[in-house]
């Protein structure tokens, strides 16, 4: 009887044990996440809602998109001015607990950016022709492309212009799918050549004023 009992104490022990042991080690993981992250946070602002001009926010992305955009940054099959050489210095593994990590953050709309009312609505309505396809609900939703709702204006200028110019090549792009590839480059074609310069400013400042 006696051995009986010690046994299944040893048992309960060696099962508590384990709990705990893997209850240390998931708070660890999520620790080191956490720490990793803080080095993006000097630029993309505090747990990913960015308050720099020319920074998007990174919160709340979704996780293989933002895994994706920073393998590439670091193979170099995505150009950037900074992120390249910041993203050669972590392993993949790392790059994909910082994108888990700032999926699951919470993302703010810290800035109040002004805009024209009059470019607003047509923003609004060149969105809804053009960009709803991929950047669902007036940009809001982050399914399987990037938040455009609440980013700071600068840097959705600075993209729409790197698009145009080809700075930012769609063919670089290794998430794309042949057919989403011409897809955008047709939609961003139809944006210069139908609506010019003030439809391209009205895009920024609907996304931009978004809250």
């Amino acid at each position: 009887m006696v051995s009986k009992m010690i046994l299944r104490a040893a048992f309960a022990a060696a099962v508590v044990g384990g709990l705990a042991g893997a209850g240390a080690a998931h708070a660890e993981d999520m620790a080191t996440a956490s720490m990793l992250a803080n080095t993006c946070n000097g630029c993309h602002g505090p747990n990913g809602s960015s308050y720099g001009p020319a920074t998007p926010s990174i919160a709340s992305m979704n996780d293989l998109y933002l895994t994706d955009t920073l393998i590439a940054y670091k193979n170099g099959k995505r150009s950037s001015t900074i992120m390249g050489r910041i993203a050669k210095g972590y392993s993949d593994a790392e790059l994909t607990a910082i994108a888990k990590y700032f999926t699951g953050q919470k993302l703010e709309r810290v800035a109040n950016q002004a805009a024209d009312p009059k470019m607003v609505e047509m923003g609004q309505k060149i969105t809804r022709d053009l960009c709803e396809g991929c950047h669902e609900k007036d940009g809001y939703v982050a399914e399987d492309y990037p938040v455009l709702a609440g980013q700071m204006m600068p840097y959705l200028r600075n993209n729409l212009a790197d698009f145009e110019s080809g700075a930012r090549n769609l063919d670089e792009n290794p998430a794309l799918s042949a057919k989403e590839l011409r897809k955008k480059k047709g939609k961003l074609q139809d944006l210069h050549e139908k609506f010019g310069k003030d439809g391209v400013e009205a895009v920024v400042q609907f996304y931009g004023s978004r809250k």
